[in-house]
């Protein structure tokens, strides 16, 4: 009787070890990445409300989008806010991503800021120009170069993050800067003058929520709570603005009213919103597609055109809308 209660002990035992080695691991968080850029602040004042699970997400914070876009291009992150620029060279380089939603149009936060002696963008003839190594700041940079009639070897490059874009123009290591919240606005107040902003690209200045393919397929509810996220932040931020950028403008240069102030010149969409846009791609009218392509392809940035309906996905945004209670 007693070896057949030890044999049974046994294949009980046994049991239990083969259900736990058949069980799945515990999911990880959706990983993030942001940098620092006022349109994708509702995520990080999602997570400072306690408004995301860490379970289900973890904010990244990072220097550049370009970290942003090589870290998920290497599989270091399964999401980012990326501008729309980045997303497209990101997928033209055979990275397989979805856009998922369109967060925010920029309206004069990005911005080509020079010396005060800098009148024109025609006045920038061999003047050297700190920029980040976007796709974005590359935009930019053509479409200076275009309104001042100047030539890519008619001014010098200097490729640098944002963290020193500042201290670089402010010390003369550089004579205009290529850009954006919350650094322009530090710099306009230091009497730096703005030769072109985003409020003259209309559309092409976007920033976008881009997620692997892989990861969503394989994590789609996650992805669901990364969007609600974002929404449940810029929701927040609307409500109690003042509150809200007392937090938010504590991670920048600029006090409470500048950050406000800044934030005027970003206009981030509802879910909603997201959802028409994506659904009318290519032809969502509020997005310069064929110019930002053009402006791509001449930058050298993009070879061809992207397949705009296998790059933009609105069916998570369709998901998180319909789940939402009635009112």
């Amino acid at each position: 009787m007693r070896l057949c209660v030890v044999s049974r002990s046994i294949i009980l035992l046994a049991a239990c070890l083969a259900l736990a080695a058949c069980s799945d691991p515990p999911e990880l968080p959706l990983r993030v990445g942001v940098n620092p850029w006022l349109g994708y602040d509702p995520l990080v004042l999602a997570r400072e409300r306690g408004l995301t699970d860490p379970a289900d997400l973890r904010i990244v914070e990072l220097e550049s989008s370009s970290e942003s876009a090589r870290q998920l291009r290497n599989g270091l992150l399964e999401a980012a806010g990326l501008t729309l620029a980045e997303a497209i060279e990101l997928a033209g380089s055979g990275v397989d991503i979805k856009v998922v939603a369109i967060l925010s149009l920029s309206k004069g936060a990005d911005a080509v800021v020079a010396k005060p002696g800098f009148a024109s963008a025609a006045a920038l003839k061999g003047a050297r120009i700190g920029m980040e190594n976007s796709a974005l700041a590359d935009v930019m940079l053509q479409r200076l170069l275009e309104a001042g009639g100047l030539q890519r070897d008619a001014v010098s490059l200097f490729r640098l993050p944002l963290v020193e874009h500042e201290v670089a123009l402010t010390r003369g290591r550089v004579d205009a800067v290529i850009t954006f919240e919350p650094v322009v606005s530090s710099l306009v107040a230091a009497g730096y003058r703005v030769l072109l902003d985003s409020a003259d690209m209309p559309g092409e200045v976007v920033d976008v929520l881009v997620i692997r393919s892989d990861a969503l397929g394989a994590r789609p509810a996650q992805v669901r709570a990364l969007l609600r996220a974002f929404e449940d932040g810029r929701l927040a931020l609307v409500a109690q603005p003042q509150e809200a950028a007392r937090t938010l403008a504590a991670g920048t240069d600029l006090d409470t009213v500048s950050y406000l102030r800044a934030l005027e010149n970003v206009r981030m969409l509802t879910l909603e919103d997201s959802k028409v846009l994506l659904d009318a791609v290519p032809d969502a009218d509020m997005l310069a597609l064929g110019q930002l392509v053009a402006d791509l392809k001449a930058s050298q940035r993009v070879m061809a055109e992207p397949d705009w309906t296998k790059l933009f996905d609105g069916h998570v945004a369709a998901d998180v809308l319909a789940a939402r209670p009635r009112p």
